[in-house]
């Protein structure tokens, strides 16, 4: 709860300021958390952390000034603003709470401060003088739209991380161990055999395969369809490798080179689990741009193996 006291005198601003940065914060947090909470909760926790800041001002109640009649009060207005169906979640909403206050709190500190406007601050409150609402507003405006972005980039992030697994690649007697990022859009399978398709950029692997098929890439040659063709259709390969067609939405289809390895394993459930049919198919290009994962994962081979 960002508590803000503006030197207007007038304790029925003071309770409406609050009340307006107390439902903003709560606001953002609903919106952070996708929390579709109604919005008259929110507006009655907003008024009761309102209301708790004019009493805290007004009367010298050293209970009302207490660590932990404001931790209280922050669970009680979380719990009046918000839905809770489970203990770890109301946990989550609480931390989301706190963490937006600070930032809030040290936004508008920061703010105050840089406008060289007198600052006061006493029993946990920032006492201001003469500075103007609509800069409040803004500042919140600014915060609002900052956390939401980050919030939204840190999500994301942990989404692709919680999809991320180690897996292990062998052939012609190499190991190669890297990460891979579970796929649900991959529903490559080979033509031939209906295994399914394990997309590997060909730089973390190249190791392990004859400098015939390196030539494809190495001469920029992974459409020439009838080079590739002719190459693998050799009897020292025809066994091994193989075109896979794949389609992408709004582009013109193609093939990737493929081949079928020794054996694939992906560390699940902290133990390797290993399968002999897949095929890794190669890519030219990198798979992330931030170089997170440098495979992706058909989803059959992972729920195969964890039904195992």
């Amino acid at each position: 709860m960002v508590v803000v006291s503006i030197e207007y005198r007038y304790l029925d601003v003071i309770w409406f300021d609050n009340l307006i940065m107390n439902y903003i914060l709560l606001w953002t947090v609903s919106k952070v958390y996708k929390d579709e909470t109604p919005r008259w909760r929110l507006w009655i926790a907003s008024c009761i952390g309102a209301i708790y800041v004019v009493l805290l001002i007004t009367t010298n109640n050293n209970i009302l000034d207490n660590t932990i009649t404001k931790i209280i009060l922050s669970i009680c207005i979380v719990l009046i603003g918000y839905r809770y169906t489970s203990l770890a979640r109301l946990i989550r909403l609480i931390g989301l709470f706190y963490a937006l206050t600070f930032i809030f709190g040290g936004a508008a500190f920061g703010i105050y401060y840089f406008t060289e406007d007198i600052i006061t601050i006493k029993k946990g409150i920032f006492y201001l003088r003469n500075f103007p609402a609509k800069t409040i507003f803004l500042s919140s405006v600014m915060v609002v739209i900052l956390v939401r972005g980050l919030w939204s980039k840190i999500r994301n992030r942990r989404l692709t991380t919680s999809l991320i697994y180690s897996i292990e690649i062998r052939h012609k007697g190499m190991d190669f161990i890297l990460k891979g990022l579970l796929d649900t859009g991959n529903s490559l399978y080979d033509p031939i055999t209906q295994s399914p398709v394990i997309i590997v950029e060909y730089s973390k692997i190249q190791k392990a395969l004859p400098m015939e098929i390196r030539d494809i890439f190495i001469c920029n040659r992974e459409q020439d369809i009838d080079y590739i063709a002719k190459t693998i259709s050799e009897p020292q390969f025809s066994t091994i490798f193989r075109l896979i067609p794949y389609y992408a939405v709004g582009k013109p289809g193609g093939f990737l080179v493929g081949f079928k390895p020794s054996k694939v394993l992906i560390f699940l459930d902290g133990s390797w689990h290993g399968t002999d049919d897949a095929i890794v198919a190669l890519s030219a290009k990198e798979l992330s741009k931030d170089g997170q994962y440098h495979a992706l994962i058909h989803p059959e081979m992972v729920f195969s193996l964890i039904a195992t």
